[in-house]
C-alpha cells in the first residue's frame, strides 16, 4: 500500500506514514478531488498540497512511470463549483470568463513545458483536459521551500551562499523572460531548494491571479509582489519579476520579509538590513538590491540580465553600469555593457600612460567633468584624518593641477590615482536636491589649484534629495517602524498610545504626518500605536 501524502510505501498495518506523517485513511476537503481519483487513465490523485489563484495542486502517482508527480488542476474557486463526480462547472454568469482563463492556463502550461531544458524549472511532461477543466503533470521535486531552508540554516544565509544559490536562477529567469513568459509570484514560498541544494522555480500561473481587479481572487505574496501588481490597469514587465527575485535574495541574506510594497513610500529605496549582515555584504551588492527593489517601476532595475550582471561584476564595473542611474528612463540597450567594458579598458590604459608621462615630467593632465550646482545642507562628516591636510609646496618644486571631481560618481574615483599621484578621500555626505546620490558635491583643494604630488583631495558626497514621502506604516510593529523611519533620515518622537484601536497591541495605526505626505529629511514623525489588550471594532 502507498501513502497518498508522499507516495512512499506504507508498512503493513501502519495507520500513519513514517516518512511524512500523513494518515493512511487521509481525505481531501470536499471541494477538491478525492484521494485515489484516476485522471488521464494513469494518474492517481493524492493529498492537496497548495491552493489559491488559478489552481489546486496535488501530489500524485504516475502508474505507468511508477513515480511521484505533481498534478496542477485549473480551479479558480471564485468562478466554479465541483460536482459529485469531480467535474468543475462554472457558476452562472461566469461561463465565458472561466473558458477564457482556462485557455490562458493551457497557454502558460505549454510555455512552461517548452522550458524542459531550463534546469531551475521543474519539468512538465503532460497536459490534458478532463472534468470540464485542465491539468498539468510535472515531475515531483523533493526538497523544501527557500523559506524553510533559510530557517533550517539558522535564519539567514551568508552572502556567498546566497549568490551561489541565486546566480543560476537569475540566468534561467533571463531565458524565461526571453520567451515572453513572466512568473509574477517569485518568493521564498515558490522557490524550492531541492535535495542537491539547487533552486527550482515552481507555481507558474496566469497573470490574472497575480494582479488585482480581475475575475480571479488575487494570489499576491506580501513583501514579494511588485507595487504595480497592486495597481489597477498597471502593466507588469520583467521588472516586476526583478522585484520578486531581489526581495527573495534580501530575505535569504537577512531572514526578514520585506515590507509589503503598498506600505512603502512612492520612491523609497531603503530597506532594513541588520548591521552584521550589511557589514559582510559588498557595498555594490547592497546598492544593486536597493535599485532592484525600488517602488517606482521606471527607476527600478529593468531586466534580470542587468541584475545578474551586477551580481557578477566587480564593484568598479557595477558603478559604471549605473553611472547615469538617476535618470528615470530605463537602460535597456544591451550594447551599453560592451561599450562600458571598452571604455573601462581604455581608461585603464590612459591612466597608465599618464603616470608614465608624468614620471618623465613630459605632460600633466587635469581632466574636466561637468560641474554641478549645489544646495547647501548639513554635512554628515566622517572621522577626520591628517592625510587630507593641504600643505603648500616649497617654491621651485613641480606643482600639479587639481582635477575637477564635482559631479563625478564617487565609487568610480575613490580607488583611483589621479594625475600627480593624487588620491580621493571621503570627508562626509550632505543632502542635496540637485546632485544625484553618490556623486561628488564639493572638494578640497578646489579644482584648478596647484598642489604637491600625492596631495589627498577631500570630497563631500551627495546623500540624495532632502525630501521624501512618508511611508504607510499601518500594521507595522512599533520598533520596526521606528528603525525604518530612522534609516530614511527622519526623527521619531515618543509614540502616542491609543486605548481604542482595531489593531493588536504594539502595532502602528497611523502617523503624523500621514502616509503620502512630502517631508524634509530630518523632520519629526509621531506614531500612533495600539495599546489595547484586545482589538475593538470601529
Amino acid at each position: 500500500m502507498m501513502c497518498m501524502g508522499c507516495m512512499h510505501p506504507l508498512g503493513e498495518g501502519e495507520t500513519k506514514c513514517a516518512h511524512c506523517g500523513y494518515p493512511a485513511g487521509g481525505v481531501n476537503p470536499p471541494e477538491y478531488l478525492r484521494i485515489r481519483t484516476l485522471l488521464g487513465g494513469r494518474y492517481l490523485v493524492g493529498r492537496v498540497l497548495e491552493i489559491g489563484g488559478d489552481s489546486a495542486v496535488y501530489i500524485g502517482y504516475d502508474t505507468q512511470e511508477e513515480s511521484a508527480i505533481t498534478l496542477r488542476e485549473f480551479f479558480p474557486a471564485t468562478m466554479c463549483t465541483r460536482q459529485q463526480g469531480g467535474a468543475l462547472v462554472p457558476v452562472e454568469g461566469k461561463e465565458t470568463v472561466f473558458a477564457s482563463y482556462r485557455a490562458k492556463f493551457l497557454t502558460v502550461a505549454r510555455a512552461v513545458a517548452r522550458l524542459r531544458d531550463v534546469l531551475v524549472v521543474v519539468p512538465s511532461y503532460d497536459i490534458f483536459e478532463e472534468n470540464g477543466t485542465a491539468y498539468t503533470v510535472a515531475e515531483f521535486c523533493e526538497g523544501k521551500s527557500l523559506e524553510k531552508y533559510v530557517a533550517a540554516k539558522g535564519g539567514r544565509l551568508s552572502f556567498e551562499e546566497t549568490r551561489r544559490l541565486f546566480l543560476p536562477l537569475l540566468s534561467a529567469l533571463s531565458t524565461i523572460h526571453a520567451t515572453g513568459l513572466l512568473h509574477l509570484g517569485i518568493s521564498p514560498k515558490n522557490i524550492l531548494v531541492d535535495t542537491e541544494g539547487n533552486l527550482r522555480l515552481k507555481n507558474f500561473a496566469i497573470p490574472e491571479t497575480r494582479t488585482v481587479n480581475t475575475e480571479c481572487k488575487p494570489n499576491l505574496i506580501a513583501g514579494y509582489a511588485a507595487p504595480e501588481q497592486y495597481e489597477e490597469g498597471a502593466d507588469c514587465t520583467p521588472a516586476s519579476d526583478v522585484y520578486g527575485v531581489a526581495a527573495s535574495m534580501f530575505f535569504a541574506l537577512t531572514g526578514r520579509h520585506p515590507a509589503n510594497a503598498t506600505q512603502r513610500g512612492k520612491k523609497a529605496d531603503d530597506l532594513l538590513m541588520p548591521a552584521e549582515v550589511a557589514d559582510k555584504t559588498p557595498a555594490h551588492i547592497k546598492e544593486s538590491l536597493i535599485r532592484a527593489l525600488r517602488v517606482y517601476a521606471p527607476r527600478r532595475t529593468q531586466t534580470v540580465q542587468q541584475l545578474l550582471d551586477e551580481m557578477t561584476a566587480t564593484p568598479a564595473v557595477a558603478a559604471l553600469i549605473h553611472e547615469d542611474d538617476e535618470e528615470d528612463a530605463p537602460k535597456k540597450n544591451g550594447a551599453k555593457y560592451l561599450w562600458i567594458i571598452f571604455v573601462a579598458a581604455f581608461a585603464v590604459l590612459a591612466v597608465i600612460m599618464v603616470l608614465v608621462l608624468n614620471s618623465l615630467n613630459v605632460i600633466h593632465l587635469g581632466g574636466k567633468e561637468p560641474t554641478a550646482t549645489t544646495t547647501t545642507k548639513d554635512v554628515l562628516t566622517m572621522a577626520p584624518t591628517t592625510s587630507t591636510e593641504f600643505v603648500p609646496t616649497p617654491t621651485g618644486e613641480a606643482l600639479f593641477e587639481v582635477e575637477d571631481l564635482r559631479g563625478r560618481v564617487f565609487a568610480q574615483v575613490k580607488g583611483s590615482t589621479l594625475s600627480g599621484d593624487m588620491k580621493v578621500e571621503l570627508k562626509g555626505y550632505e543632502y542635496n536636491d540637485t546632485v544625484p546620490k553618490g556623486r561628488i558635491v564639493s572638494q578640497t583643494p578646489a579644482a584648478g589649484e596647484k598642489v604637491d604630488r600625492g596631495t589627498a583631495i577631500s570630497v563631500v558626497i551627495s546623500a540624495g534629495p532632502s525630501t521624501g514621502v512618508m511611508p504607510d506604516l499601518t500594521g507595522w510593529k512599533e520598533e520596526h517602524a521606528k528603525l525604518y523611519l530612522q534609516a530614511l533620515g527622519y526623527n521619531v518622537s515618543e509614540s502616542l498610545r491609543l486605548q481604542v484601536s482595531t489593531l493588536e497591541k504594539g502595532l502602528v495605526e497611523r502617523s503624523s504626518p500621514k502616509a503620502g505626505a512630502e517631508m524634509e529629511i530630518g523632520d519629526t514623525v509621531t506614531l500612533y500605536v495600539s495599546d489595547v489588550a484586545e482589538t475593538t471594532e470601529g
